[in-house]
């Protein structure tokens, strides 16, 4: 009985991993309601669940702020180019089917458009966490982004399912906006970390 009440014991740590997920997200929606910080925002996000939630370090929310405030730049500038492309990716998915309505047009047209959308997202979910634990000029960042989509593709076709997912959920629900931001960073980390530690085994 003692031990339930021991801070260390497997419930409250689990409640304690819990609550972090629950705080990260909602300052990750707090920093991203600018829309153009969202980057800054993500980039954050990342650092800190992996660090404060998955491997249990001290600081969680310093560390948020502290990636945030370090990242602002690069990560506004990753929203900037990004965000606009996607945006009009997703619109002319939206229209495709009724502007076009022989079925070959319709299927070369969604096609390229699909293609286009991948690798727009599968960009942005391997720059954040490139973002969060090295130093890049933005170009670099850019490149080195589109170099792990393509050498890693089969964890770049999941976590670009995993990010459309999530994105889908909270803007259907709203109500998983509270968690599964912090929940899908973590779900990704684990392609993310093993690449990493693939490539660039001498850092943490």
């Amino acid at each position: 009985m003692g031990n339930l009440f021991n801070p260390d014991a497997f419930l409250w740590r689990w409640c304690s991993r819990i609550l972090d997920m629950m705080i990260l997200s909602t300052l990750w929606l707090l920093c991203s309601l600018p829309v153009v910080t969202v980057g800054a925002a993500s980039t954050a996000l990342y650092d800190a669940a992996v660090h404060g939630v998955r491997r249990d370090e001290a600081g969680t929310c310093a560390r948020f702020f502290r990636t945030f405030r370090r990242e602002l730049k690069p990560g506004c500038l990753a929203v900037l180019l990004w965000g606009p492309v996607i945006a009009a990716l997703v619109w002319c998915g939206t229209i495709i089917g009724t502007a076009v309505q022989e079925p070959v047009p319709v299927l070369a047209a969604t096609t390229v458009l699909v293609l286009a959308l991948f690798f727009a997202l599968g960009t942005v979910a391997w720059m954040f966490p490139l973002l969060s634990r090295f130093t890049f000029s933005f170009g670099a960042l850019n490149r080195t982004a589109g170099q792990f989509l393509i050498v890693h593709l089969p964890s770049s076709v999941l976590l670009v399912v995993l990010l459309a997912g999530c994105a889908w959920a909270c803007f259907r629900f709203l109500f998983p906006v509270f968690f599964l931001p912090c929940a899908g960073t973590l779900l990704a980390s684990f392609p993310v970390e093993r690449a990493f530690a693939r490539h660039l085994p001498s850092q943490n």
